[in-house]
């Protein structure tokens, strides 16, 4: 069943749909007014961090939106935002329910109108968020989606206030992703191969061939598996509700047979467990880490579930492969996500330092 056919049911008169407009950019600068307000002056505080969300799926949202004495205008717009074309992946609309249902549970806690808020109770919704504990990007993605959904919610003329619009959003924390070197990868798949299961040997040789999301490891089905002419092609469910098509080189490819002849070819998710469920993220981030640690990776504990790919990315930037190459391997939409894993020692070695020293001879100022 598809889970966007629940979002149409709930709505009873229809679904408006509405194009989202263009966003500007938050602001970083100034301080969050949010951050000033104590724990003492907050009139509800909300469960801590890691507490269950008040809604899953639809159905439960659309609940927490009647008990809100929510109208039919604002079911209708709710479900519209929902199946708008930034949110038309079902694991993407999850998401943003849960976010929409912890406003929604505030709203009822302190007995408000949901069409109808003040602006200074955005804030302390934001200020109870920061004493529950939530981390600055987890708040940050929150008051985002909650001023998407009232933009909609305005321009469906189902509210009348944006109690977000213009809010200083927390600052994001950059986190340095742990990477490793092209032989610590290869020692990871080295090890897999000769002491671990043919699962597990495919696991990591995958992560490491593609370059793949842990969410497309786990997600991938068995009939994804394909051919373009002589290139053996895997078809990952990639970000936004695409595809993105990698190429399974030969000892991949070899290894990854090795496990199908155990797995066998029944339909469902590509790797599974003994009893046929699909592998967790969790399982893989604790798999990484055991075999970083059997092959003597300093702090293993510390390798992420981004780890690997980040890691063959920055390996082939490293390499000299043009960045589109690198682009069109991680399935990356913008370049500019690309340009990310571009280390400092890569910077030194950038064409702009050449360009610059051919300026200089032009200009006198260095020896032809």
């Amino acid at each position: 069943d598809d889970p966007r056919d629940d979002l149409v049911a709930l709505t009873g008169s229809g679904v408006l749909i509405l194009d989202s407009p263009a966003t500007a950019q938050d602001e970083d600068d100034g301080e969050d007014f949010a951050e000033l307000i104590p724990l003492t002056r907050l009139p509800v505080q909300l469960p801590p961090k890691g507490t269950s969300p008040p809604a899953r799926d639809a159905a439960s949202l659309a609940e927490l939106l009647r008990t809100a004495q929510a109208g039919q205008q604002v079911l209708a717009a709710t479900a519209g935002w929902l199946l708008s074309e930034r949110r038309s992946s079902p694991r993407t609309q999850q998401a943003y329910i849960k976010e929409a249902s912890w406003w929604l549970w505030w709203m009822q806690a302190r007995g408000l109108d949901l069409t109808a808020v003040p602006y200074l109770e955005a804030d302390l919704f934001a200020a109870a968020m920061r004493h529950a504990g939530y981390e600055p990007g987890t708040r940050r993605r929150r008051l985002s989606a909650l001023s998407s959904w009232y933009r909609y919610l305005i321009r469906a003329e189902a509210a009348t206030v944006n109690p977000f619009d213009g809010m200083e959003l927390p600052k994001r924390r950059s986190k340095a992703t742990r990477h490793l070197t092209e032989a610590q990868l290869d020692d990871l798949v080295a090890y897999a191969v000769e002491h671990e299961s043919a699962r597990t040997a495919a696991v990591v040789a995958l992560l490491k061939g593609t370059a793949c999301r842990i969410s497309e490891l786990t997600g991938v089905q068995v009939d994804a598996l394909g051919h373009a002419g002589a290139q053996r092609i895997l078809t990952l469910p990639a970000k936004g509700d695409r595809d993105h098509r990698v190429v399974i080189a030969a000892t991949t490819g070899q290894l990854l047979d090795a496990y199908l002849a155990e797995r066998g070819t029944a339909p469902g998710p590509l790797f599974v467990t003994r009893t046929g469920l699909p592998l967790q993220r969790s399982y893989v981030l604790a798999l990484v880490q055991r075999l970083a640690e059997k092959v003597g990776i300093p702090d293993p504990r510390t390798l992420s579930l981004h780890s690997i790919r980040h890691s063959v990315a920055t390996a082939l930037l490293q390499a000299g492969e043009p960045l589109d190459v690198v682009q069109a391997l991680l399935g990356h939409a913008d370049p500019r996500t690309t340009q990310a894993y571009l280390h400092v020692d890569q910077l030194e070695r950038s064409p702009a330092h050449r360009a610059d020293h051919r300026l200089a001879i032009a200009l006198g100022r260095a020896p032809r």
